[in-house]
């Protein structure tokens, strides 16, 4: 089982900070310059004091302006500087099984985001690139170990460099940036037993799930390999240091999948459509994501929400991993602006997000941006007193092909969220279905009595 110890969300190191009352525009500025990452090491990572902060703090935040901040809190990401600027850097990685239209998908979304001005860098596959010098991975034995372990490391030095460049692009040129990774951090893991990737960890001491899964990337996208489900369309023709047959093609796709089940914005593109909208879908997820909106560009991937009557023991579920969330709504000067910062996290490794939700030409817009600590600190110094803080318990899992949420809510919390229990996923209509191990009580989806800014409204 992957679970992850689930009883740390009360403990001492939750990091709860007081709060104090919402900030007004001016001092973000002076939020902007503590968290600018061109400043000394030594300041940008120093430990959060409340007791010794200097901001004055007397009107509601402008959330308007919350391009302003940086998406990224992973040291080794693209750092988004540029504080007069309303650009941003995304970074999406596109994983998946063998023959399962990862290259067309990087070419489709690189031609989309080209021809709207955005800079658009791709990078490469680091084991296609390894393997083509005539290493063959099955060969390798008991060194399979050393191999990934140095297939990770030349990954991530690939991507520090191409983030760097980005990071250029965006601060000095001031342009739009989106990075696709062809496969991502976790991909070499896969490709390990659970005890080889322990040794691994304790060989290289900043390696963990958090920092390797979710904080260096803002979004993952799982393609299923046309082994499943699109058999007569698999092909080992357009990678040629591809030789994995259809069973071992579907073995690789369940482990690849498992290795990314947590990340906070996983999608799974399955074979349930052609391959031409299969791609299309692909790029609509990347859109939605960076909040991107064109009209008849939808294909009908959407979210859905669904309350449970009850949770199973844990040996009924596929493997899955456990995440402490805490979500925090924040003083807005607009009422048709909705904005919340969320920590989530595993044995007391933290990531940050920052969310802002509005409505534009009639629709439904969200755009989050990933903070450091300490951007989540001066955030939660708005914290709007009307909205109960939620503490969820928040199990990750895939089934069927199909990647779910499931948000078991806890104390202390607003009455009416006691016991309450939301599984959430993202289908087409047609492709909905719900674990068969679930106690599904109804379709919340469009209930707005479960929104989670109802959900946490104090009543008056």
């Amino acid at each position: 089982m992957s679970s992850i110890e689930t009883n740390a969300s009360k403990s001492a190191s939750d990091e709860r900070l007081e709060s104090k009352s919402p900030i007004n525009v001016i001092q973000l500025s002076k939020l902007l310059k503590l968290s600018n990452p061109n400043l000394k090491k030594t300041q940008s990572q120093s430990t959060i004091n409340d007791a010794n902060d200097d901001l004055e703090i007397d009107e509601p935040i402008d959330h308007s302006i919350s391009a302003l901040l940086t998406p990224q809190s992973s040291p080794n990401a693209p750092a988004q500087a540029n504080s007069n600027s309303n650009k941003r850097i995304h970074r999406v990685v596109l994983t998946g099984g063998p023959c399962a239209g990862k290259t067309t998908s990087i070419n489709k979304i690189k031609n989309f985001f080209e021809n709207i001005g955005w800079k658009v860098f791709c990078v490469p596959e680091t084991a296609t690139i390894l393997l083509s010098s005539g290493i063959y991975f099955y060969d390798l034995g008991k060194h399979t170990i050393d191999f990934q372990e140095n297939l990770l490391k030349t990954l991530l030095q690939i991507e520090d460099s191409i983030n760097q460049a980005a990071k250029h692009y965006y601060t000095e040129k001031d342009q739009n940036v989106i990075i696709i990774y062809d496969r991502g951090a976790m991909d070499p893991v896969a490709y390990l037993d659970e005890e080889d990737w322990e040794i691994l960890k304790q060989r290289n001491s900043a390696w963990n799930e958090v920092d390797l899964r979710d904080n260096r990337y803002d979004q993952i996208i799982h393609l299923i390999t046309a082994a499943k489900g699109a058999e007569q369309f698999y092909t080992l023709d357009n990678n040629l240091t591809r030789t994995e047959g259809l069973d071992l093609a579907r073995q690789l796709d369940a482990k690849i999948a498992k290795a990314w089940i947590g990340h906070p914005y996983k999608y799974v593109i399955d074979n349930c459509t052609d391959f031409e909208i299969k791609i299309a879908r692909v790029l609509q997820a990347v859109c939605d994501r960076i909040g991107l909106q064109f009209k008849g560009f939808d294909v009908g991937n959407r979210k859905r929400k669904f309350l449970v009557k009850a949770v199973p023991d844990a040996t009924e579920f596929p493997p899955f991993q456990d995440f402490n969330v805490v979500h925090n709504y924040l003083a807005s000067n607009s009422p048709k602006v909705q904005a919340r910062i969320r920590k989530r996290g595993q044995s007391n490794i933290w990531s940050y997000t920052y969310t802002v939700r509005f409505i534009r030409n009639d629709q439904v817009v969200e755009t989050y941006r990933q903070i450091d600590k300490r951007e989540y600190a001066m955030l939660y110094k708005t914290i709007d007193s009307n909205h109960f803080t939620i503490y969820k318990l928040r199990r990750c899992f895939e089934w069927k092909h199909r990647y779910y949420q499931l948000d078991m809510y806890e104390e202390p919390c607003n009455p009416s969220c006691r016991g309450l229990i939301i599984l959430t996923t993202r289908c087409m209509d047609e492709d909905l279905l719900l674990p068969d191990f679930l106690q599904i009580e109804k379709d919340i989806t469009k209930d707005p009595n479960y929104s989670m800014f109802t959900l946490s409204k104090k009543k008056k």
